[in-house]
């Protein structure tokens, strides 16, 4: 081996073990479950004017959500329940609503569903909800009026807390 060439050999080295200690940790921050980016965030922060005539929308409208969760029982879905409630309290029927939920502590898991309406103004589904804890529900609700047939479109994002069973 010819002498002086050993220090770009080093380099490489060098080099070479930072790029490959850059991907390890690459790779373990994308694997985190507890690490979640806003899907579409960049479309949502374009349109953010169009997020904030919503929210006027909703105030407008007046209408007003209930999030509740049933206890977690081992081995079982948890069922949740959305009571959707007009300016005037009175439950609002025949909506179609949908949810998003997730679990903050690991914010990348995210549940989606549809549901179903099983009594006036109230809409229960039932969710692979298993770890207690503070989650995030993003609801959104569209009902035509009776009368005029116009659609409106309430949405929100409230928080609701899982507990275990027989603790209180």
């Amino acid at each position: 081996m010819k002498s002086g060439i050993g220090w770009p050999i080093g380099v490489a080295v060098i080099l070479g073990s930072t790029v490959v200690a850059n991907i390890a940790v690459m790779r373990i921050a994308n694997d985190d479950p507890s690490f979640a980016v806003e899907p579409n965030y960049y479309a949502k922060a374009v349109a953010f004017d169009s997020t904030m005539a919503q929210e006027r929308r909703n105030l407008a409208l007046g209408w007003g959500v209930e999030t509740a969760l049933d206890s977690l029982v081992a081995g079982q879905p948890t069922r949740l329940t959305i009571r959707l409630k007009g300016a005037d309290a009175a439950p609002l029927p025949g909506a179609a609503v949908s949810v998003v939920a997730r679990f903050n502590a690991r914010a990348n898991d995210t549940l989606t569903t549809v549901l179903p309406e099983t009594a006036p103004g109230a809409y229960t589904t039932t969710l692979p909800i298993h770890t207690p804890g503070e989650w995030e529900v993003r609801i959104d609700a569209t009902r035509a009026d009776s009368v005029t047939h116009e659609v409106s479109r309430f949405s929100v994002s409230t928080r609701v807390t899982a507990v275990r069973a027989g603790v209180r």
